[in-house]
């Protein structure tokens, strides 16, 4: 008896222990605990590395957000597994002429404020990307005066002119169709932190620095996910990222370290799903500035780096050295290398160019575990042939701006394209962009406006195999590497690679 009653009060020790520990803390905090702990399939959590600053689609450039609002917004078309187009949003599209596509659209579609979509709000969208500075590589093309909606259910695209990529522009993660009346009523900053679109899941949740929250959407017109509430986890460090995906803390890991790929891949409760991403990596050159407008000093800096050695170091067997300036997924890749390594050849150049005892150049980067090893590496390299690197580490915002104003000399930089086409994987090139290479060359111009205003695919893939000649020829930026690409999920998750690196979480399929 003595014994049960000792047991007893323990009991109700605990009890009053636990209820004290939750003394204090807010509701909200509880209640995200207590849903961790209960979580089950009904409930998708992921982590992803950084906070994007907005989910507005087309005020950001940030994967992270992209792939949360892969669940929150919806495009006029989509890709399907075999890469071909099919209706959405849109039930039906036709290309009246080069410059004029009629779409109509659903008229069972419900946004997540109650509001119906309509043909306005496709052109408000539309038009919108058209002007943004973060979309308007890929809707820059679009007539924004003349593309009008006709009725509720019409929608009038013009172009100012042909521009070939567009069905692959209109179906990718930058094309989401958004609520005017919510964007208008909330403005921009607003909107970006409680978006309103018309997918599968609602937005209901932001807590800084922590978390992002979805329900399932009740009057989705389609079919349902297979899960009804998902979190969307900020955790910094890639190996926390890991180490939460290993205990169950959550259910998907994005851009994990190479360090961890072969754990996971291993462990019988965890997968790796990796694949070769669209993105490209190269040596920023200012050709603005000496010696960097002299091509005899660029070829030199590229004869002076053993590629292959700087991106198996760099990247640890995860990349590939690049053969040019885009991927091999995309249509008219054409290899042109690597550069030979010849430390010989790159001093040569440089007596040639007026620099017989070598030079130095400043250096800029921003801190990740690809740039650090790869400053190093240049520095190691380009000593070597008697260049004189001196390495300034800032942080992403002050880089940028520095690119921006025309101040960075060299860097390491990289560029995912959006879409699998070279008009996008191309992005640094155009003369009006302000972080472009500074070429200021109407040739590369001239070559980047043909390529996108055809229709003719086998047409458009000579153009642009004739510019990666001349761009080789030319080497305004050095190649370096096609990057690998991964993230871990849980043995009963299944998602599909991106190359984009935005992968679809509308496509999550959970098994038992």
């Amino acid at each position: 008896m003595l014994k049960q009653k000792v047991l007893l009060l323990i009991l109700v020790l605990v009890l009053l222990l636990t209820a004290f520990a939750e003394f204090g803390r807010s509701d909200a905090q509880a209640s995200f605990d207590a849903s961790l702990a209960s979580a089950t399939k009904d409930t998708l959590i992921v982590a992803i590395g950084s906070e994007p600053a907005t989910l507005d689609p087309y005020a950001h450039s940030k994967q992270e957000g992209f792939t949360t609002t892969t669940l929150i917004f919806e495009t006029l078309v989509k890709k399907d597994k075999n890469g071909e187009f099919i209706p959405w949003l849109a039930t039906e599209w036709n290309f009246v002429d080069d410059t004029t596509v009629i779409f109509k659209l659903r008229d069972d579609v419900t946004f997540h404020d109650g509001n119906k979509l309509t043909a306005e709000d496709v052109r408000f969208s539309l038009t919108y990307g058209a002007e943004s500075s973060f979309s308007k590589n890929l809707f820059g093309s679009i007539d924004v005066e003349n593309t009008k909606a006709i009725d509720e259910t019409t929608f009038e695209l013009k172009l100012l002119q042909p521009y070939a990529p567009l069905l692959e522009a209109l179906s990718s993660f930058r094309a989401g169709i958004i609520s005017k009346a919510a964007h208008e009523s909330m403005g921009t900053e607003a909107f970006g932190r409680a978006p309103v679109g018309t997918g599968p899941m609602k937005f209901t949740n932001w807590v800084s620095g922590d978390r992002m929250e979805m329900d399932a959407f009740a009057d989705y017109w389609g079919d349902p996910l297979p899960f009804k509430k998902t979190i969307i986890r900020i955790i910094s460090e890639a190996s926390a990222r890991s180490i939460e995906l290993e205990t169950g803390g959550v259910d998907i890991a994005f851009d994990v370290s190479f360090s961890d790929w072969i754990r996971l891949d291993e462990n019988p409760d965890t997968k790796l799903v990796s694949g070769q991403s669209q993105s490209f990596t190269f040596l920023l050159l200012n050709n603005s500035i000496e010696p960097f407008n002299d091509v005899r000093v660029r070829k030199a800096l590229a004869y002076g780096l053993d590629m292959n050695a700087l991106v198996k170091i760099a990247w640890q067997g995860q990349a590939e050295p690049a053969d040019t300036f885009y991927s091999k997924n995309i249509l008219g890749h054409k290899t042109e290398g690597p550069m030979e390594y010849n430390p010989e050849k790159a001093k040569e150049l440089l007596t040639e160019a007026g620099y017989p005892e070598g030079l130095t150049i400043q250096y800029y980067t921003h801190e990740t575990q690809v740039n650090t090893a790869i400053a190093e590496i240049v520095e190691n390299m380009w000593g070597q042939i008697g260049v004189k690197v001196k390495i300034n580490i800032v942080d992403l915002a002050t880089i940028t701006s520095m690119n921006n104003a025309g101040e960075v000399t060299v860097s390491h930089m990289a560029t995912p394209a959006a879409i699998a086409d070279p008009d996008a994987a191309l992005l640094i090139w155009p003369i009006y962009r302000t972080i472009s290479v500074r070429h200021n060359d109407q040739k590369v111009q001239d070559f980047l406006d043909a390529g996108k205003a055809t229709y003719v695919e086998s047409e458009r893939s000579t153009i642009y195999q004739e510019l990666q000649d001349y761009l080789w020829e030319q080497m305004y930026v050095i190649p370096v590497a096609f990057p690998k690409a991964a993230f871990g999920t849980q043995r009963n998750i299944s998602l599909d690679f991106a190359p984009s690196l935005v992968p679809d979480l509308t496509q999550v399929i959970i098994t038992e």
